[in-house]
């Protein structure tokens, strides 16, 4: 379950997680020089720091500052969540606060299938509740001034637009994918589009900002899971894939599910936002 993908331009690196088998990976760039690192608990997301080693985690159970390197873990804050519900999805905002989102993975235990819900980490340590209702949190991304926050429920289908500032408001739906297709990771470029990993649907699909489909890039696997544009110009769109869920006869015919895919572009992206710890 490869997740996450951000580009780092502190260790000119693409960072990623994969959740399931609690991993850590940094590709330097474009050596390709590949490093794995151990994780204490399944990693959802993670944010960026001032420091190239240090992170901020939305780990399965909370929030946490964590070296990968040395393997050291230092908890900010686990928001009571109620049972078969983990943190999936998260990013900075263009402020610097972390903002990560739950999903339910046992809707009985949880009691409902809807009990995930948004957080954001404030610079002062206190979590705020930005939404609720969620089964899957995903596809969070800000337009490039902040002030208009895209997420998606991924049972649902549907990437929305919210007015951002203090509160979370909102503002429109922009697109519904159809089964099996369904909005994964997102982020957004320097112009303003949103790209979306459409796990199931074997494609990136690129939005404008008032949710026309602009263009869709093909992928060899059925499940990606994230993009990320970076290196050194910022045009290098990169594509975390996943083989969880697929069965021995998807599995023999997709023998790249769970690669990292790279694309160059004739686009740019953002610098990723950091946060403070």
């Amino acid at each position: 379950m490869g997740e996450g993908i951000v580009w780092d331009s502190l260790s000119e690196s693409f960072l990623w997680t994969d959740i399931h088998k609690r991993k850590f990976y940094r590709l330097q760039w474009p050596t390709m020089r590949l490093e794995q690192f151990s994780l204490p608990h399944r990693l959802g997301s993670f944010g960026l720091t001032r420091l190239p080693n240090l992170i901020l985690a939305a780990f399965e159970a909370g929030f946490a500052s964590y070296d990968f390197e040395r393997e050291t873990c230092e908890w900010i804050c686990r928001p009571v969540l109620p049972p078969g519900v983990r943190f999936n999805d998260g990013r900075v905002d263009r402020a610097g606060r972390f903002v990560a989102g739950t999903m339910v993975e046992d809707p009985v235990a949880a009691g409902s299938p809807t009990a995930g819900a948004l957080f954001r980490l404030e610079t002062s340590g206190r979590v705020t509740e930005l939404l609720s209702g969620i089964g899957i949190t995903n596809s969070l991304c800000w337009s490039p001034d902040g002030s208009i926050m895209y997420h998606a429920d991924s049972t649902v289908g549907a990437l929305n637009a919210y007015d951002y500032g203090t509160q979370c408001d909102w503002r429109c739906e922009l697109s519904r994918a159809h089964a099996p297709s369904t909005p994964d990771g997102a982020t957004v470029d320097a112009q303003g589009r949103i790209w979306v990993a459409m796990w199931g649907g074997a494609r990136v699909a690129v939005f404008a900002a008032d949710g026309t489909l602009l263009d869709q890039l093909p992928v060899p696997v059925t499940q990606p899971t994230c993009v990320a544009l970076g290196g050194q110009e910022l045009d290098v769109l990169a594509v975390t894939s996943a083989h969880d869920g697929l069965n021995s006869v998807s599995l023999a015919k997709e023998t790249a599910a769970g690669d990292v895919f790279f694309y160059r572009t004739a686009i740019q992206g953002l610098e990723e936002c950091r946060v403070t710890v």
